[in-house]
């Protein structure tokens, strides 16, 4: 049979349809309403005052990191206005910054709906911002994973001594250069094989810069530890994955393309993007009065200043009723693209619910999103994730032993009450009946 080909109508153009959904959900679809265009002052303040209703132990960090975020973009942007040309327009830069300040501006306003998001219920985003706080993820996890890999500097050394020792370690070399030398002078050069042993300057080993500034001993302590402490840790304390088995020659192939033994160079490269690759999954310590501090959180010797969530004032709204019904929307795009903000996914970013009798987002707007037991298990949570350095001397000669303490889940008994004891009078501690035969 012939093929026939039927006419399809033009779709809807895309400029269109956002047209129509900005028409169906209102001004913007965050929770706190932000006016069009958005100013940068005006998304600022927004976010800090959105830190503001986080726990006292978080405002700080947050806070800094809001004001560091906008000093930085404020003295990029002004240091890129002030090498724009004036007398000759250059269009190209003038769209480049364009492009450079609107993504500022929508990842501000991305950060700014997480923030709202965390506060109103969403424990996988504020569960994220607890990890960014306290070094598990972000700027903070970086700074520290720096100063935790750093090789410790050598003790002082007599300069007479060091001298001696690198004449002796400058003449070992000098004379297995010279052996290796006389060797080769005694194989003719049309016999002469250049293997991986000839000292050729394109096959020379070159130590990795990760053997060279990282301290490999103390990292590979702290592997064993972390991998120890996931195996008897929920899945969800951790922010990266489960930590696989100590093997950095994984990626180090036996042989090579032509049946050879790997080069060195390539083996140090490969183990160096195993230890690349394992350092990222790997959680810094912090120090030991901040573990203290989470701690006492979780124990609950610490006041509830310190990690309640403070009372947040309602959003101002509009009294009177909404406009008329964007019959326009509906009529030309997809009823589900209109109804996606309102979906139970989506309702603490958007902090739009549906009103219909089958509503499922209901349920999740309550005026207190986070109850006393509930923070208590994030920040318990956060606790065993978490670990200090605690370094004793072994043995006579002052060296230092490392030892790597983690957090542990407090599971003491409730205290029983008047009627549960009543239960187990006239019975000892193996059960059985006092004063029977």
């Amino acid at each position: 049979m012939p093929k026939v080909r039927l006419p399809i109508r033009n779709p809807t153009p895309q400029k269109k349809v956002w047209s129509h959904l900005q028409a169906a959900t209102a001004i913007s679809t965050a929770v706190i309403p932000l006016p069009r265009p958005i100013r940068p002052l005006h998304l600022y303040r927004h976010l800090l005052r959105a830190t503001t209703y986080f726990p006292l132990i978080c405002r700080s960090y947050l806070e800094d990191w809001v004001k560091d975020g906008f000093r930085r973009e404020r003295a990029r942007a002004a240091s890129a206005a002030a090498k724009l040309p004036t007398r000759r327009r250059d269009h190209g830069r003038e769209r480049e910054e364009h492009f450079l300040r609107t993504k500022a501006l929508g990842e501000g306003k991305r950060k700014l709906v997480i923030l709202n998001a965390a506060l109103l219920g969403d424990t996988d985003r504020f569960r994220k911002v607890l990890w960014l706080v306290f070094g598990k993820l972000g700027r903070r996890r970086r700074e520290l994973m720096a100063d935790f890999v750093k090789k410790e500097p050598d003790p002082p050394v007599d300069i007479n001594e060091l001298e001696k020792q690198m004449q002796v370690f400058d003449s070992e070399r000098d004379i297995q250069k010279a052996r290796m030398l006389q060797r080769l002078k005694r194989i003719p050069p049309t016999r002469r094989v250049f293997d991986r042993t000839d000292p050729t300057p394109w096959v020379r080993q070159k130590l990795s810069p990760i053997e060279d500034n990282w301290d490999i001993k103390k990292l590979t302590q702290f592997y064993t530890s972390q991998k120890t402490q996931q195996r008897d840790t929920p899945s969800d304390c951790w922010p990266r994955t489960e930590l696989d088995n100590f093997k950095p020659e994984k990626f180090v192939p036996e042989n090579d393309v032509w049946g050879r033994e790997t080069a060195a160079q390539r083996k140090t490269k490969k183990v160096r993007i195993w230890w690349k690759r394992t350092a990222d999954r790997l959680v810094p310590p912090v120090e030991r009065n901040e573990w203290d501090l989470l701690r006492s959180i979780v124990s609950g010797d610490a006041p509830e200043v310190l990690w309640k969530l403070a009372p947040r004032r309602p959003v101002a709204t509009e009294k009177s009723e909404q406009g008329d019904f964007p019959w326009s929307a509906y009529a030309s795009i997809p009823v589900r693209e209109i109804e996606r903000p309102r979906s139970r996914k989506r309702t603490r970013l958007t902090g739009k619910t549906d009103d219909g009798p089958y509503s499922q987002t209901q349920q999740l707007v309550r005026e207190v999103p986070y109850s006393d037991r509930k923070l208590r298990r994030e920040f318990s949570r956060l606790w065993q994730a978490s670990s200090y350095v605690e370094e004793t001397k072994s043995d006579e000669k002052g060296r230092h032993r490392r030892e790597f303490v983690w957090g542990n889940p407090l599971t003491s008994p409730p205290i029983a009450s008047g009627p549960q004891r009543g239960i187990f009078e006239g019975v000892d501690a193996q059960g059985q009946i006092l004063g029977g035969n």
